[in-house]
């Protein structure tokens, strides 16, 4: 029954609402071992980012969804994300999510290796620390 838990897991995680902040603790609460929990939240959530470049890639072929995805294009973060780039993108991308993170670096035509990279690494570097924190049952208040 367990791979019924760690499907559970895996859907939170995939989820825009969960996400692996969510899932990883969840499935450490329904007895799942730590390491397999952050293994399957980390994969499962870097799951939507290349269905969203792709979506935009296809988008772009079309002159009307571009300059629409173009209006949507927001000077503030433009400059933050100049400002602080893929380290920025890294620290960030599990607290505002895949979702968000992958589709503002789409409308800030950002390169797609960068982006897998940043968001790769992101989400396997809080699964590690999400991992420990329960592990150690460091206990925040």
């Amino acid at each position: 029954m367990d791979i019924i838990k760690i499907c559970l897991v895996a859907l939170v995680s995939i989820s825009p609402v969960g996400e692996e902040m969510i899932a990883i603790p969840a499935g450490v609460a329904m007895g799942l071992p730590v390491f397999i929990v952050a293994t399957v939240a980390a994969a499962a959530n870097f799951l939507p980012v290349p269905v969203i470049s792709f979506v935009f890639y296809q988008g772009n072929k079309y002159p009307r969804i571009h300059g629409w995805l173009l209006k949507r294009r927001n000077e503030k973060v433009k400059r933050w994300m100049d400002k602080y780039g893929i380290a920025g993108l890294f620290l960030l991308t599990p607290w505002i999510g895949v979702y968000a993170a992958t589709i503002t670096c789409e409308l800030l035509i950002m390169q797609r290796a960068k982006i897998y990279a940043a968001i790769a690494a992101s989400l396997v570097f809080y699964a590690v620390i999400a991992a420990l924190v329960l592990t150690l049952r460091i206990k925040f208040i």
